[in-house]
């Protein structure tokens, strides 16, 4: 069932780690399925409040410990309802062990003032997701078709998606080179249902986290049955 929600653009000043209410303008947009009282439904069952305590604003809902060390006093989890989803905000220390990040290297000339001429690689970053563990025999049989012998069955950590050139000179010598790739050649979405990995972006609000936009029950469920447990194993 659809329902109005407030979508709210405000400005913050950060004081002591924690934003701070600046200005607010709220505009209504349509939304759609309510995945907020989900996730905080999923909290409470998790018994995530016995360790956290909730702060609510017009934009969105802040998690701190309740009894926080010595200047520990930033969010662990940020929840903000949006018309794309619900994002969820969570440090990156938190999700850094689990993240998938892709980069390729791309061939490029330089020719200098006397007309020298050079080759040089320059490396991009393609992105950081997370592969949901249900998903991740769906996605490696989806990356092999494209990038074959580059995973090696693993859906975390830095991979280059370069391929490479092997031949052998008369001498019986064998060389390889890279095969130059250009980030506009990429597209995640050619790897599976957008349900089977999060895209991971950065989070300019609180920049110490990674942020996820997740528009499915079933996708928030296992995200927060994954990451949620972590939070309170780690406090």
């Amino acid at each position: 069932m659809s329902k109005i929600i407030y979508d709210v653009i405000q400005r913050f000043e950060v004081e002591n780690g924690v934003p701070r209410l600046v200005s607010t303008n709220i505009q209504v947009i349509e939304g759609g399925e309510d995945l907020l009282s989900l996730a905080i439904s999923m909290l409470e069952k998790l018994g995530f409040y016995d360790k956290f305590e909730e702060n609510r604003t017009s934009q969105y809902i802040g998690y701190r410990l309740k009894n926080p060390g010595k200047g520990a006093k930033r969010y662990q989890l940020v929840l903000a309802q949006r018309k794309e989803g619900l994002c969820i905000s969570i440090p990156k220390n938190v999700l850094q062990p689990d993240i998938l990040e892709l980069t390729c290297e791309t061939e490029n000339t330089f020719t200098d003032d006397e007309g020298n001429y050079d080759e040089y690689y320059q490396s991009n970053n393609l992105g950081k997701y997370w592969v949901l563990p249900s998903k991740e025999d769906v996605f490696l049989e989806s990356m092999q078709s494209y990038y074959p012998n580059i995973f090696k069955g693993e859906v975390r950590g830095r991979f280059r998606l370069n391929s490479y050139d092997i031949y052998t000179e008369r001498d019986g010598q064998i060389w390889g080179d890279m095969v130059s790739i250009s980030p506009e050649e990429f597209n995640i979405e050619h790897f599976g249902n957008s349900n089977g990995y999060l895209i991971i972006n950065e989070d300019k609000l609180f920049p110490y986290t990674w942020q996820v936009c997740i528009s499915s029950k079933e996708v928030i469920e296992e995200f927060f049955s994954y990451f949620v447990k972590r939070l309170m194993e780690k406090q």
